[in-house]
């Protein structure tokens, strides 16, 4: 492999790893919006309507 290819596949392989450090923070974000808003409990209404299916 040249120098061409292990320099653009480095590009490739960054831009990856910047993409997947994005994702985890903004996976951390919704769960703590989710915690914030206690968006993580079912409420009696959705019970009754789960419960009846």
């Amino acid at each position: 492999m040249n120098k061409k290819h292990k320099e653009q596949l480095k590009l490739y392989d960054d831009k990856e790893q910047e993409l997947e450090r994005a994702i985890a923070i903004v996976r951390e974000q919704r769960r703590e919006y989710i915690n914030q808003h206690n968006l993580n409990r079912v409420n009696d209404a959705e019970k009754t309507q789960i419960n009846k299916n």
